[in-house]
């Protein structure tokens, strides 16, 4: 009786996951890059040039969340309307869509964060003056690390429902298993072990202090606690701006979006006006 049950809920738990993780290819020109992490993980990249303008421009990098990859609709959605006002490139982490590997936490942030370093170094090579990093939940976990590690990587980050630490998975042990199941079914190859390591909690006060940071918090988040957020801020010691969205889950923009896009717009402007 136990097994038919557990299987009837593995069964619609994966329906729910795949319903809420829609995705697409851009639909606007687009191509696909390559390029190696330093542990030989190979990163799969899409560009999308600026609509107008010729030659490189300000760079708006766009990390995703994990299980969903670069091709989950809500971030393709943004990334087309971000060529408005920059060349604009998105990616899969190591272990989701064309990418390779699976993403193993055990070690921490190093593993995105690698991979999230090697689409930088590739679009500096593309010759842009100004590079910005827009990351959701893991996606800003990764850039907040790569950021205190190797801030002349980027000239300012936005990061969007980033977690400040790692779940407890520890009440959840004996399901983990199932769990990567599911998700490996969904496309992304976890390696299964619980997460550890340094977390933007434990990296907070080594965050570079000249380096725009925007961490946007959805008050209707249900994936970390309000306090752990608190916790970070008071860390940071007034390195960050908050933006609060009220009708907002976890890695969501929703009524917050306007204010995201005119601060990541302002950055570039006050590049040129500095140098």
């Amino acid at each position: 009786m136990g097994f038919p049950l557990l299987l009837a809920a593995a069964t619609w738990t994966f329906r729910s996951l795949r319903s809420a993780i829609p995705r697409r290819e851009p639909r606007i020109p687009h191509w696909r890059l390559w390029v190696l992490a330093r542990d030989g993980v190979e990163i799969a990249v899409t560009f999308l040039p600026r609509r107008e303008g010729s030659g490189p421009g300000p760079a708006l990098v766009l990390a995703h969340p994990a299980v969903t990859g670069q091709s989950y609709g809500p971030l393709v959605d943004l990334a087309e309307e971000m060529t408005d006002f920059f060349d604009v490139y998105t990616f899969d982490f190591r272990g989701h869509g064309a990418s390779g590997g699976v993403l193993d936490l055990e070690g921490g942030l190093e593993g995105p964060a690698a991979d999230l370093e090697a689409v930088l170094r590739l679009v500096r090579e593309g010759g842009h003056l100004w590079v910005g990093v827009a990351g959701f939940s893991l996606g800003g976990m990764a850039a907040f690390a790569l950021a205190v590690e190797k801030p002349h990587l980027l000239d300012a980050l936005a990061v969007v429902g980033m977690p400040p630490r790692f779940p407890d998975t520890g009440p959840y042990r004996m399901w983990l298993p199932l769990w990567f199941l599911l998700l490996r079914g969904l496309g992304a190859r976890f390696a299964g072990r619980e997460p550890r390591g340094p977390t933007p909690l434990d990296l907070a006060q080594a965050f570079p202090p000249g380096l725009p940071l925007l961490v946007v918090h959805g008050e209707r988040e249900a994936f970390y606690p309000q306090e752990d957020l608190f916790a970070l801020v008071e860390r940071l010691e007034e390195k960050a701006e908050l933006l609060f969205v009220p009708d907002a889950g976890h890695a969501e923009l929703a009524s917050g979006k306007k204010r995201f896009i005119s601060w990541l717009l302002e950055k570039p402007l006050e590049s040129l006006r500095r140098g």
